[in-house]
């Protein structure tokens, strides 16, 4: 790469995020793609992977695609970018058809530096139409883990990125970039996205700044509540909850019990909500969420304090990603794992439970196949909308079943299982279209003909004819109302005024069957028990994090492929404390350590040498004050604050 390139990366990272140095790996990553080399990025939470690509994106002539697991990882991320005055869009199932089309000509014309999408979109007839169209220099893959059946997160359709994109596959340059990668996925990596001789820059899996505590306790929310009520002084945080029922929980013990505002953040609240939540929280307005684990997801709030795992992560992998959350600015943070011996039981029964039998698949399998309306031996020539419900009825198993049997079906190559299509609502108007004019202009309720005459304008003449369907959101957005606004107001026009008829339909998947329907699947139990038993392994690896009376974050970095390392010095283990530490430090033993640490850092040893105390009681006494705000850590060396 020449000289005046990079001087113009500098000048662009000064331009837009306003930094006068790379952070580590940075540069390296930055010159590798700009050099058009395959490159793989493999840093930690809050390592900076993004702008490895976004920077180069605003230096190439043509457009950026971004492949990406998640509509608001990408909505993140987009919206950032335009904040910083960098063209980006995005196009998900969040969009109306005609929507995407206008974005897909709007890149055509090169408007946008940066095109997000999910790899199941590479594979509609709509992106194969436009793809030859597109000025594509460079192809960045997000969360590169989701490629390897090995992952804590695997996405088939990841692995037919290469093959989607086959046209323009060697003219462009590529990038992948993950926090979370073994050797085994880095690996898959490689060879799945056909790098030759590829460029790996890792900076490590060590996180300086992040004190790795494991609690064992029986009382749990009390452990929750101490901690919270401790680290809260620090800034704001997370406390991942594991299910919606203890989120909400949670957040009602937090703020009755300790007076902190605290919000429960899951799938089951409106989309609205969740997205304020989000944004108090970053906007610091929300110093805590207990929360499922898909709040955090490529959100980059640097000066979260501390996270708190009240459930175990079924992998390492999830554990290191959601904890890393805390602390992406460098300073000193928390990451927090409350444990109950019976926590590995019950994950690996879960696992086993939730797994579906050779005989649970073939009745999904046939259920799906008989909602679709397919014979055996039809075909499907495109993906098709399909109700959960109807599966699970058809099959007569509970839902977490089907949903696991369809996941399963596609990782086995039966089925493609794409992007989930947003909640629906389906209208049918029984009365005339002039019967409908004249309501809306003689209703003396303002609302209420406001309401109708948005349904009228939006669903249009076919809603006539037969039920015809709208996004939930983007109805919620004409009608200015919430989720619940909008079914009270079509049952009174159902129920009250016979006006219509409606249907409401939750999240539905996009399913294609890969070939024919067969009468009968051909898979033996081997072959079908290979991913569970890739799944119990890895919980085995996260009990051997918290039962290891070694250096966690040696753990950790071992797990992740790291040879030579050494113990962090600031994890529960290597400060010898496997509890909270205690209170019961003299206040002439806080003198003591004041005086020593005031006038500069100093180590260990160095304090045992000037106290006379031993390790145990050094320890104990700085992780209670460091608890406290009143030591902080640097390296393996300690300073008071004033």
């Amino acid at each position: 790469m020449t000289e005046e390139l990079q001087i113009k990366a500098d000048q662009q990272l000064r331009r837009y995020w306003g930094f006068e140095s790379f952070k580590p790996g940075q540069r390296e990553a930055v010159d590798s793609v700009l050099k058009g080399i395959s490159t793989l990025v493999l840093f930690p939470t809050g390592g900076g992977k993004s702008l490895c690509y976004q920077l180069p994106a605003t230096l190439f002539d043509g457009m950026t695609l971004v492949i990406s697991p998640l509509v608001a990882l990408m909505q993140d991320q987009v919206q950032k970018l335009n904040d910083l005055g960098i063209k980006a869009t995005f196009i998900n199932s969040t969009l109306h058809y005609r929507e995407v089309e206008q974005r897909l000509v709007n890149a055509r014309n090169g408007m946008y530096k940066l095109l997000y999408c999910a790899p199941e979109r590479l594979k509609t007839d709509l992106w194969k139409a436009e793809l030859p169209n597109l000025n594509i220099d460079l192809v960045a893959v997000d969360e590169a883990h989701c490629i390897s059946e090995w992952g804590h997160d695997f996405r088939p359709s990841y692995r037919e990125i290469v093959p989607s994109l086959e046209p323009i596959a060697d003219s462009v340059g590529w990038v992948a970039l993950t926090a979370t990668a073994t050797p085994e996925v880095r690996e898959d990596i490689i060879n799945n996205l056909q790098f030759n001789d590829p460029a790996v820059i890792a900076r490590g899996f060590d996180r300086s700044n992040l004190n790795w505590w494991v609690l064992q306790s029986e009382q749990k929310q009390q452990k929750v509540l101490q901690g919270v009520k401790r680290a809260s002084r620090k800034g704001s945080g997370i406390v991942y909850g594991g299910t919606r029922k203890n989120c909400e929980h949670l957040a009602e013990s937090i703020e009755t019990k300790l007076g902190l505002k605290c919000r429960a953040y899951h799938a089951g609240i409106d989309t609205d909500i969740r997205r304020q939540l989000q944004q108090d929280w970053l906007d610091g307005e929300l110093p805590l969420v207990a929360a499922t684990n898909a709040f955090g997801m490529g959100i980059d709030k640097d000066d979260c304090r501390y996270v708190i795992h009240y459930e175990m992560p079924y992998s390492l992998e999830s554990y290191y990603q959601e904890a890393g959350r805390a602390g992406r600015d460098g300073r000193e943070s928390y990451a927090v794992l409350l444990y109950n011996p019976s926590d590995g039981v019950k994950a690996e029964k879960r696992i086993r439970d939730s797994y579906p039998r050779k005989q649970q698949l073939q009745k999904t399998y046939d259920a799906l196949c008989d909602t679709l309306n397919l014979a055996v031996g039809s075909e499907m020539d495109r993906a098709e909308q399909v109700p959960l419900e109807a599966v699970r009825k058809r099959s007569g198993l509970p839902l977490r079943k089907v949903r696991a049997g369809l996941k399963l079906l596609d990782r086995m190559g039966v089925i493609q299982l794409m992007e989930y299509v947003k909640p629906m609502i389906g209208i049918y108007f029984q009365v005339s279209e002039d019967f409908v004019r004249r309501q809306v202009q003689t209703l003396d309720n303002e609302k209420k003909s406001f309401f109708l005459d948005t349904l009228f304008r939006q669903f249009g003449q076919r809603a006539f004819e037969e039920m015809t369907y709208r996004d939930l959101d983007y109805l919620k957005h004409k009608l200015d109302t919430t989720s619940n606004g909008v079914i009270k107001g079509l049952q009174v026009l159902q129920n009250h005024d016979h006006l219509l008829r409606y249907e409401s339909t939750g999240e539905m998947p996009l399913v294609r069957l890969l070939d024919e329907r067969v009468a009968r699947l051909q898979f033996t139990r081997a072959e079908l028990e290979k991913h569970r038993d890739n799944l119990l392994r890895k919980v085995e690896y996260m009990i051997g994090y918290i039962q290891t009376d070694r250096c966690r974050e040696e753990y950790i970095r071992r797990y992740f492929g790291e040879q030579e390392v050494e113990p962090c010095g600031h994890c529960d283990n290597c400060m010898d404390i496997h509890e909270e530490p205690a209170e019961a430090i003299s206040s002439s033993e806080i003198d003591t350590l004041k005086g020593v640490l005031s006038e500069s850092p100093k180590s260990i040893s160095e304090i045992k040498a000037l106290t006379n105390w031993n390790s145990r009681k050094i320890k104990q006494s700085l992780s209670f004050l460091i608890r406290e705000q009143r030591v902080e850590t640097e390296s393996d060396k300690y300073q008071w604050k004033e």
